[in-house]
């Protein structure tokens, strides 16, 4: 008597194919994994070997045979201004921030609210995002000029000193404004898509509960946003360490340095100050704000992978609203 075969065992795959089966599967993936991998390789990793790599040497953009210097070249870099550059950096990575995180996550808000015609709204916050910086920093400098600029001619008409570019806190603030002007729009996009996803359940049961605007806000959607927050502050932060356009357009890095920060100071070792600059300074520096911005954007994405504390807050709204 032939001996009988349970239905599971026969509804099993054999090894054979269960093996072919996963080395399709791998192929597959390889296919779509392995010319990004490559493309990553070659235009990232090798580029930053090689910039660490010659951060090492002394030598001009017109030298041809670079000495080794070892680390002299990062000692070097807070001789002649770099620490400087990274003050200037910092402080306009502080502000440029503060204005587009506020700036976006406000406008952000008003679009939030159903009212005819504000989809349409919504396309002029783009604008800034497509137009070619260069152009667009060319208008902002002419804004500037005194006497005859947009912006002194309307703080003329209402009584208000001018501002110059002459001067060193007019010039920052100068810089954070269009830097701010031209990616808040980013921010806004990104905050309005994740108001749309917010729970309206949660958010109409507190509205029903009692709780106002800035309550819902406080209790509910700021919450909820955390990790939406976090990420277009990475993305600011980031954006504002890599600062150089408006710069060049608008101060050229003045007046006396105010406005030079860490890039600028890359670009003009390496190709501003001629035979007199420095490769290996540039270079050093590209690795220090390289440095910088791994340091702050592991430490932000560390905030990021706390345990969201959104369901907690939702649960508390209650207790919380009734004691506002």
């Amino acid at each position: 008597m032939p001996p009988i075969r349970s239905k599971a065992r026969r509804s099993m795959p054999r090894p054979s194919i269960a093996r072919r089966g996963r080395a399709r599967h791998w192929g597959t993936a390889s296919a779509f994994v392995l010319p990004v991998l490559g493309l990553t390789v070659l235009f990232s990793v090798v580029p930053l070997v090689m910039v660490i790599r010659r951060s090492l040497y002394a030598g001009n953009i017109f030298g041809t045979n670079l000495t080794f210097s070892g680390l002299a070249n990062y000692r070097e870099v807070f001789a002649t201004g770099g620490g400087h550059a990274l003050i200037v950096t910092a402080v306009y990575t502080a502000g440029f921030v503060a204005v587009v995180m506020g700036l976006g996550g406000g406008i952000a808000l008003l679009l939030d609210v159903k009212l005819p015609g504000l989809r349409q709204v919504r396309a002029f916050f783009v604008i800034p995002l497509v137009v070619p910086p260069v152009a667009t920093a060319f208008i902002w400098f002419t804004f500037f000029q005194p006497g005859t600029g947009l912006f002194n001619r309307a703080l003329a008409a209402a009584g208000l000193g001018q501002v110059s570019l002459s001067s060193a806190t007019d010039a920052m603030i100068a810089v954070i404004a269009f830097g701010a002007w031209q990616f808040f729009g980013e921010a806004v996009l990104l905050y309005l898509a994740a108001l749309k996803t917010l729970p309206r359940d949660v958010l109409d049961a507190a509205s029903v509960d009692g709780a106002s605007a800035w309550q819902r806000l406080r209790w509910i959607r700021w919450p909820l946003l955390r990790h939406q927050t976090a990420l277009i502050t990475i993305v600011a932060t980031l954006t504002g360490l890599q600062a150089f356009t408006q710069i060049y357009i608008l101060t050229n890095g003045g007046p006396q340095g105010a406005t030079q920060t860490a890039l600028y100071y890359v670009y003009d070792q390496a190709f501003g100050l001629g035979a007199s600059g420095s490769t290996g300074l540039a270079d050093a520096m590209s690795v220090i704000l390289f440095a910088i911005s791994l340091i702050v954007t592991m430490t932000q994405l560390a905030l990021i992978s706390r345990p969201a504390r959104g369901a907690q807050a939702t649960r508390t709204v209650p207790a919380r609203m009734g004691r506002a």
